[in-house]
């Protein structure tokens, strides 16, 4: 199917797969990794035990961070990464000049994203606590840093809950950066979406907006390429119900986009998985999955993909309004728009209960669906706040060109 391009994806086996629509083979080309990120020449991929790969979209491949246990790479190539082994310290790799340390080891650096345009750095620091520490609580609590271009390092956040962690850095276009803030140790208190909540904060103003309680999934906050965030609001364990799509605008108001937040049943709807138009576009269109929501009894129907429950459809917005995708037969649960919006990836997966077998499939806009790549295997859905994401689980060519 040539013109659906290239697509990386990562298997449920952790390897990562080559679907060549040319060809339409699909060829295991690498493992033990991860997606980190997309460029127009291909995905970053990082390595389970540090270091980080570019496969091209013609197959071939390109060493690009020399190891560490955590790393991140930027726009322009630019690669940030903790030491191997018991080193703690952050170093950069600019590609001249060697490997420089950029934070030393006490400084306590966790994790950390580059700018879009790949010369800024947001760092979450574990900071040892001055204050009496009552018992059962930790010793260091998180902030958030920001690095500038001159090499300046400031403070940009800090959490007045001494429990909370952060993490999911994930920068506009424009110096804004949103992360998710989690105050408690429970994992089902945190599994509710209880205790995590969604930040905004502008790196050079320090200006920071609180969008309340959410899911801390990263597929579940998406910036557009013109400053816009949409976010998923509501909580529960249970991905179907309790799920708003909201868009904080550039000018700080809140559209509700779709959901009903805290009702169930009847003609409620519930809505997940924000995906913009990723380039070209003014304003960027909006896509994302939408059904009917309900409690947690509904969750053996969900799981058996049977009757309003499963009855899920990804929501694109077109320049003629709002169109309905899916893939027939089965149960859509992600969208991704190409970059001239003329087609979209669906994720779905097959009716069953002990295997629930993922698939991508190609829908042209205004065109018939077709299945590209089927037998993902298991990678967990709807339980637990867990939902594949197809910005996790697949590159596409057609996306960053």
């Amino acid at each position: 199917m040539a013109d659906a391009g290239v697509l990386y994806v990562w298997g449920a086996d952790d390897g990562i797969y080559r679907y060549d629509g040319a060809t339409g083979a699909l060829v295991r080309v690498w493992g033990m990794s991860a997606l980190s990120s997309e460029t127009a020449y291909g995905p970053y991929v990082l390595g389970r035990h540090g270091g980080i790969t570019l496969l091209h979209w013609d197959g071939a491949t390109e060493a690009k961070c020399p190891g560490g246990s955590f790393a991140a790479i930027s726009t322009r190539g630019t690669c940030a990464f903790t030491g191997a082994g018991g080193d703690s310290a952050v170093y950069v790799d600019r590609g001249i000049g060697g490997v420089q340390m950029l934070l030393p080891a006490d400084w306590g650096a966790g994790s950390y994203a580059w700018s879009p345009d790949g010369l800024e750095l947001v760092i979450v620091r574990s900071e040892r606590r001055t204050d009496p520490v009552p018992a059962l609580e930790p010793s260091s609590r998180n902030t958030l840093w920001h690095l500038d271009r001159r090499g300046a390092l400031t403070k940009i956040f800090d959490s007045s809950n001494a429990m909370s962690f952060l993490y999911g850095l994930k920068w506009s276009f424009d110096g804004r950066v949103a992360f998710w803030e989690n105050a408690t140790t429970s994992n089902s208190i945190a599994a509710d979406g209880g205790a995590t909540t969604l930040h905004v904060v502008d790196v050079h103003t320090r200006a920071n907006v609180d969008l309340g309680t959410t899911l801390g999934s990263r597929a579940w906050a998406q910036w557009s390429v013109d400053g816009r965030l949409a976010f998923v609001s509501g909580g529960g364990r249970e991905t179907w119900g309790n799920k708003q799509l909201v868009v904080l605008e550039r000018d700080g108001t809140r559209r509700i986009v779709a959901g009903d937040l805290g009702q169930i049943g009847g003609s409620a709807r519930a809505a997940i998985a924000p995906a913009w138009q990723p380039i070209f576009g003014t304003p960027a269109r909006l896509a994302w999955i939408e059904g009917p929501a309900g409690g947690i009894g509904a969750s053996p129907d969900y799981f058996r993909a049977v009757g309003p429950i499963a009855q899920r459809v990804a929501v694109l917005e077109t320049l003629s309004g709002r169109s309905q995708v899916t893939c027939p037969g089965l149960v859509t649960e992600g969208v991704r728009w190409s970059a001239d919006a003329s087609a979209a990836l669906l994720l779905c997966r097959a009716p069953g209960v002990e295997q629930h077998a993922l698939q991508v499939w190609y829908a042209p806009i205004g065109g018939t669906p077709r299945a590209l790549v089927t037998g993902l295997g298991d990678l967990g859905f709807g339980y637990y706040g867990l939902q594949p994401s197809l910005f996790d689980v697949v590159a596409w060519s057609l996306a960053d060109r």
